[in-house]
């Protein structure tokens, strides 16, 4: 018996349909502080500096382009701004007790680094992809290798804003996706797989409110329709990567190196490159570009996962829901089930078998996750 990714809160004797709805509203109040916090951190020393004309321009390129590599204030500004939902997304599953710490990470309920490690492998695959269908058109062979200055122009920053953007992207972006990846693929689809009983409906619905979700909370960024599927695209195979591998260290890496990409090309600001223009905000082009790769990218996980024996799935079983005296071998704990008092046998252990079903000589069960612990 074993139990899938999107269903791991439920091997936890605590859990309850109500807890991931705590965890959400401590995350929309820590959003909300947070976002005041790094507003005062960065607009009190713009005003202090540049003065209120300062601050109105601070404002309108916020409006106009949250996300442009071109500028590193506001570039930083906006990164961090979704930075800081990570380290407020793992405290408010743990305050919020919706599973064992590490739940969000894997099935091993922490970050498999080894794995990890050789994600890198298709993850710089797919960069080097990217970068020769991004990078078409602004390179030239012609009497060796340079920027083709005809097709894109000449770098709008400077050399020292450049270099201060790329540092931004490399250190803050791998944080930001890691932030999206937690939220939309661990969090959301863990609730959602946990709150349906029926796994394969659990399992679509799961992966569809996670994608529309995460799709829709584009539109801000100023997308239209194909750059809303190019968004989408990624977004659902993600999802479906994470249920296959059992963790988010595969698509964690996929989306740090693909913003990052996109970012350190974009930096320079050519002067023929309207960042503004709807071209830049999605084509059918860049669409059918993200769904191939992606498409790449889990094929040669897959392979990966196969050769590497990976370990996709909890190794235990959901803990039983109980009403009425505890057992002992519950260590405790009320579970609750509707319909019934009582149950045949204890929480089954990682080798499958059930242990007695009362007395002191049941076999141990971790309280915290209502199954024997991992050695």
């Amino acid at each position: 018996m074993s139990v899938p990714y999107h269903r791991l809160p439920r091997v936890d004797a605590r859990w309850r349909w109500w807890r991931p709805l705590v965890a959400l509203a401590f995350l929309a109040g820590w959003y909300v502080a947070s976002q005041v916090l790094i507003t005062v951190a960065y607009f009190v020393p713009i005003a202090a500096v540049k003065g209120p004309s300062g601050l109105e321009r601070l404002l309108s390129s916020l409006q106009s382009g949250a996300l442009d590599p071109t500028d590193p204030v506001v570039l930083s500004l906006s990164l961090v701004s979704l930075v800081v939902l990570l380290p407020g997304i793992l405290l408010a599953v743990k305050i919020a007790r919706v599973g064992p710490a590490g739940i969000l990470s894997s099935t091993r309920f922490r970050v498999r680094w080894g794995w990890t490690a050789w994600c890198l492998i298709p993850t710089l695959v797919i960069a080097a992809i990217m970068f020769c269908f991004q990078g078409l058109g602004m390179l030239t062979f012609d009497g060796g290798l340079g920027w083709n200055h005809a097709e894109i122009g000449q770098s709008t920053v400077t050399l020292g804003t450049l270099t201060t953007t790329i540092v931004l992207v490399v250190v803050l972006v791998p944080f930001q996706g890691a932030a999206e990846e937690y939220i939309f693929r661990g969090f959301l689809m863990q609730t959602i797989g946990s709150w349906i009983p029926v796994r394969i409906v659990g399992t679509v619905v799961a992966v569809a409110v996670s994608t529309v979700v995460f799709a829709l909370l584009h539109i801000p960024n100023g997308y239209n329709v194909w750059g809303i599927l190019d968004v989408g695209s990624f977004g659902l195979i993600a999802a479906i990567i994470v249920l296959r591998t059992g963790g988010l260290e595969a698509t964690v890496l996929q989306h740090a190196f693909n913003n990052i990409m996109i970012f350190v090309l974009q930096a320079p600001g050519w002067s023929k490159i309207d960042l503004s223009s709807q071209d830049a905000n999605g084509t059918i082009r860049g669409w059918l570009v993200t769904l191939g790769t992606s498409l790449l990218y889990w094929g040669m996980v897959e392979v990966l996962a196969r050769w590497r024996r990976l370990d996709r799935r909890f190794a235990g079983a959901e803990a039983p829901r109980f009403r009425g005296p505890v057992p002992v071998w519950a260590g405790g704990r009320r579970w609750s089930e509707t319909g019934g008092t009582g149950w045949a046998s204890a929480p089954t252990r990682l080798d499958e078998t059930a242990g007695p079903a009362d007395g002191a000589d049941a076999a141990p069960v971790d309280n915290a996750v209502g199954v024997a612990g991992r050695p």
